[in-house]
């Protein structure tokens, strides 16, 4: 399940053509923090996924819905 979410904030991601660099910077952390989130080398906590899915401008349940 946490692979999906993963895919699916990358995909969500690269359709807004938005870079990881960007992301990374409304999150407040650099694009290597950022990186590792994507590629499921960090934990990724409820919030952050919630502040994922408002910069990417979608619902939380698109995210973590199959």
């Amino acid at each position: 399940m946490h692979d999906q979410i993963l895919v699916k904030i990358r995909r969500i991601r690269l359709e807004k053509s938005f870079s990881q660099e960007y992301v990374a910077n409304e999150l407040g952390i650099t694009q290597s923090q950022y990186g590792k989130i994507e590629n499921g080398l960090v934990k990724l906590s409820y919030e952050r996924l919630q502040s994922i899915a408002m910069i990417l401008e979608t619902e939380l349940n698109t995210l973590t819905t199959s």
